[in-house]
């Protein structure tokens, strides 16, 4: 069985319009929801045994701002591909990396996201898969377990959506 966790980038800035979309910050609102998010990942014991993270600033950001209320050992990849990947290339990404990981998180960005998460969770929370179909929010975390035993699997197997949390489902909640 396999565990894939996806969070998104949290709330980034435009207010420098000269910057790149890749070099764009988090926002105090996006910092905010990473401290949740860190807290969050701490309470559900995700222990991922490989990070990937996209080289964008607010998913470095993202990565950095978690870990300081959630500790890994994960061995972390900074991958310029999981930019605004596609589906297919995120899934490249896993066969790529995952040899020995049997659980992976993926920190990055929409539209990949969001549509590889809802291609692979065909089961769960009847609630959590019907918002996943509509929106996947900056600071959102997935998780999906899957009966696949091989990253190059994943996406053929029936996966289960066992976390769905956004940002203000937290604030909800505290």
């Amino acid at each position: 069985m396999l565990t894939l966790t996806m969070l998104r980038h949290a709330k980034s800035s435009w207010g420098d319009p000269l910057l790149r979309d890749k070099d764009r910050p988090l926002n105090a609102r996006g910092k905010s929801q990473t401290k949740q998010m860190g807290e969050h990942l701490s309470q559900q014991n995700i222990d991922p045994d490989l990070i990937i993270c996209s080289s964008a600033k607010r998913a470095r950001q993202t990565l950095k701002q978690v870990s300081k209320n959630w500790q890994t050992d994960a061995r972390i990849v900074l991958e310029d591909r999981l930019y605004l990947a596609s589906t297919s290339s995120i899934l490249s990404l896993f066969e790529e990396y995952g040899n020995s990981a049997n659980h992976i998180m993926i920190i990055g960005h929409n539209p990949g996201f969001h549509t590889l998460a809802s291609s692979l969770a065909a089961s769960g929370d009847a609630h959590d898969i019907a918002t996943l179909s509509q929106r996947y929010p900056t600071g959102t975390l997935c998780v999906i377990k899957s009966n696949a035993v091989q990253w190059q699997n994943i996406d053929s197997e029936a996966g289960e959506l066992v976390i769905f949390t956004t940002p203000k489902s937290l604030k909800l909640n505290s």
